[in-house]
């Protein structure tokens, strides 16, 4: 009555919660002991494999007893059976399926909340198993079956008086006629069915037997005997079944097959796709004749199909019921990609384990309390020059004026301003000079030294910015030039071209052959041809007794240097007809090849140039910064 009970608070529980009955709290318990027997197995093999896990396992006989209190009044605390060396044996204890039933717990004795990974097919686990099993074996050799280990009792016993020694003899004794009976009725074949055929037409339809009763019209639209044939295979995959039909009786059965339409209430469009395939034709069964008809299943989609035929006969059997054979064939989808499946999984569960190990790290360390930093105390770091600055808002600092001053206050009363230092105000040492004594001579001489330095600092002192930026933008300039000249020199290279010479060596040539010098009007850019000296050696003589250009004036060096072709005269250039165009002083054979050179040597020029400019834009920014810095060494 109490498990009757439960069962319906159970199910009331379940339907008011919207959960299902394994998914209750009344039944969270119930796999508990088995998830304890068998982490109890698992923590006695470890220490058997691995340190660290049960230390004292082996050596329990050196474990002291525990004291509560001192030597004279405390208590000693008795080891356990464990702590001495002698674990208890395994136990387990289990339900069994018919008080399972009897409890309404029809779900698996494994079940655990529902979760995507559970506990018990954790890869760990399985991984944990597998290293200690043969521990586990020597640990646990035997699993008991809880399905069939059970006792089932009864209030009413029945006594039953055991029989007497005597009955137990005559039972065992028996006669040698009795056993050549049994011998001879043992020798006889299953198949020998002299003595077994039924009078009349009969049937053996699928192991039930159909007979003739008289008339092919009493059960008329009954169905009498159903044969059913079970197909399962995958999806794809042909599999045959067998029925047999066997004539017991002394008359020849001519038989037909009729399929029976299915039901379709919804109207519900089908494909025509044929499933089932056997020999349809009539024919006859003659008497003592087993037939085998061999049905064969193929489904090109996982499901399960089903067909039915009827099976006619001449003469009509079991007074005309219908005699069905009903097809039912499984096809089950082959998992083609549980490898990939199962790395996938693998993948995603070692991902999320990682997920949740940040997680926990970044919650931890954001846990972490660190002290603030105490803020630094006001004007530890100031300097002299702020100091003066924030006293004298309206003068500007100067080192050695400063120090003047502060020498001319420590001359002011010096027995009485040992211990005291100038606080960098002018107008505390204007006030101090005032308070002197005006029959002191020093008064006058002190007054007039500091309105001199006083004067100094009133404005600021002016540097040669204007100098420093012209000499940082030349020497960038000279820089770059450089750069591009190494750029035409490395591609040349490369490309296979030939070096160029120098001017002066074309016009030498052209001088010796007697050939006249052609138009130099091309414009030539000067980091290819002429690369302006740099630092002491501008304005040095070269060895053909020409001098080099020094550093130009301020509209820079990229107009400083002019091509041959610029002295010319203007009338010179117009003499040139607009179809003859200037040459180069060393051409090149290649116009593609010379071509593509150009288009490179732009590229890189454009490139380092616009590096300059960047350069020479910080360059610029850091000299009007430090105006009081010593200059800058590029």
């Amino acid at each position: 009555m109490k498990m009757i009970e439960r069962k319906k608070q159970q199910g009331y529980i379940s339907k008011l919660l919207q959960k299902n009955p394994e998914d209750l709290a009344m039944n969270a318990a119930d796999n508990y002991r088995k998830i304890q027997e068998e982490r109890y197995i698992l923590d006695r093999t470890i220490p058997l494999t691995d340190y660290g896990k049960g230390y004292r396992v082996g050596s329990e006989f050196w474990k002291q007893q525990e004291r509560f209190g001192d030597d004279d009044t405390g208590i000693h605390m008795t080891l356990t059976q464990n702590e001495k060396g002698y674990p208890q044996p395994v136990t387990h204890v289990g339900i069994p399926k018919s008080i399972r039933d009897e409890k309404g717990w029809h779900w698996a004795p494994t079940h655990t909340a529902p979760v995507h990974y559970p506990w018990h097919k954790a890869p760990y686990l399985e991984k944990r198993k597998k290293e200690l099993g043969k521990y586990i074996k020597e640990l646990d050799p035997h699993k008991p079956e809880f399905d069939a280990l059970e006792i089932i009792g009864t209030n009413q016993p029945q006594i039953k008086r055991p029989e007497s020694e005597v009955d137990f003899v005559q039972e065992d004794r028996m006669s040698l006629d009795d056993l050549d009976d049994q011998d001879i009725d043992g020798e006889k074949e299953p198949g020998d069915q002299t003595n077994q055929n039924v009078f009349g037409p009969s049937l053996n339809f699928a192991g039930q037997p159909a007979r003739w009763i008289g008339d092919g019209y009493s059960y008329q639209g009954q169905v009498g005997i159903e044969g059913r044939v079970t197909f399962e295979t995958y999806s794809g995959d042909r599999v045959t079944s067998y029925l047999y039909i066997v004539n017991d009786g002394t008359t020849a059965v001519y038989y037909d097959w009729k399929k029976l339409p299915k039901d379709n209430p919804f109207d519900l469009v089908h494909q025509q796709v044929q499933r089932f395939y056997f020999n349809n034709s009539s024919g006859v069964i003659l008497p003592g004749e087993t037939m085998k008809f061999p049905f064969v299943f193929k489904s090109p989609n996982a499901g399960v199909f089903t067909e039915q035929w009827k099976f006619e006969t001449r003469p009509v059997l079991c007074g005309g019921a219908s005699l069905i054979v009903t097809l039912r064939g499984i096809a089950l989808q082959e998992d083609k990609f549980q490898k990939e499946r199962e790395q996938l999984e693998r993948d995603l569960q070692q991902k999320q384990a990682e997920q949740i190990v940040r997680n926990i790290l970044h919650n931890i360390i954001n846990g972490i309390k660190i002290q603030d930093r105490p803020p630094s105390p006001v004007d530890a770091y100031i300097t002299e020059e702020e100091i003066f600055s924030r006293n004298n808002p309206k003068l500007f600092y100067t080192h050695d004026a400063v120090q003047a001053l502060k020498q001319l206050y420590a001359e002011i009363n010096p027995e009485e301003k040992e211990d005291r230092i100038w606080d960098l105000s002018v107008e505390d040492l204007k006030d101090e000079l005032m308070a002197m004594d005006d029959d002191d001579e020093r008064k006058e001489d002190f007054l007039h030294q500091m309105n001199t330095h006083v004067s100094k600092m009133s404005y600021s002192q002016s540097n040669p910015i204007k100098k420093d930026l012209y000499k940082a933008g030349y020497e960038l300039l000279l820089e770059t030039v450089d750069n591009i000249v190494s750029e035409s020199i490395a591609i040349r290279q490369v490309m296979g071209l030939p070096e160029r010479e120098s001017l002066d060596q074309v016009e030498d040539s052209s001088k010796s052959k007697g050939n006249k010098t052609p138009s130099l009007d091309k414009k030539v850019s000067p980091a290819k041809d002429a690369k302006p000296a740099k630092g002491k050696d501008a304005g040095k003589a070269d060895p053909k007794g020409k001098t080099t250009p020094g550093p130009p004036a301020k509209k820079g060096p990229s107009r400083g240097s002019a091509t041959p072709g610029a002295a010319q005269p203007e009338s010179q250039n117009r003499t040139q007809t607009p179809t003859s165009a200037p040459q180069s002083p060393i051409p090149d054979s290649d116009p593609v090849l010379y071509r593509k050179y150009k288009e490179k040597l732009q590229a890189k020029a454009y490139y380092i140039v616009g590096d300059m400019f960047d350069k020479m834009e910080n360059v610029f920014e850091c000299i009007l910064d430090s105006e009081d810095r010593p200059p800058l060494k590029l």
